[in-house]
């Protein structure tokens, strides 16, 4: 594999971590408003439409009381500081990744790529990766990001 097709692959790495770093970090700031929305609307829709089926009206209960019980649960309620700093933790990482996608970017340019160029974006890519073992990004996050990189992010330089 030559140097310019490393480079595209740790683009392409840094690009999806950082936006899964972000969508952590997002998901878990808007888990809870989810968990306490869900059973509020679904106790609405059960009161204006009485005559729904028994069986749908008692999924849309356990739905209702499951989501309780998640916001009940949840980090964001238990330990506030804790998830505030995972928060911050995960925008932090996320800030990291994006930068180093950016200067990737800004590397791609030239017309040839040293190895020594390769080998700094793999040491901080490793180094990243390592910070990244810590802090997972979840699977909410990875799901979110896959579904959102291609509408928030310009990948398609990556691809020529």
């Amino acid at each position: 594999m030559d140097n310019r097709q490393n480079l595209m692959k740790y683009a392409e790495e840094s690009a999806y971590s950082s936006k899964g770093h972000f969508r952590t970090a997002d998901w878990t700031k808007s888990s809870l408003k989810l968990y306490i929305g869900l059973p509020i609307i679904l106790s609405i829709f059960i009161i204006i439409f009485p005559d729904m089926p028994i069986w749908l009206s008692r999924i849309l209960s356990f739905l209702s009381i499951g989501s309780s019980i998640m916001a009940l649960i949840s980090p964001a309620i238990s330990n506030q500081d804790s998830a505030l700093k995972n928060v911050n933790d995960h925008m932090s990482l996320g800030n990291e990744y994006l930068a180093l996608h950016k200067d990737i970017r800004n590397i791609s340019t030239s017309i040839t790529i040293s190895d020594d160029q390769i080998k700094e974006v793999s040491r901080r890519i490793k180094l990243l990766d390592d910070k990244t073992n810590v802090l997972q990004i979840s699977f909410a996050g990875r799901i979110w990001s896959k579904w959102r990189i291609e509408r928030e992010m310009d990948l398609d330089w990556i691809k020529k």
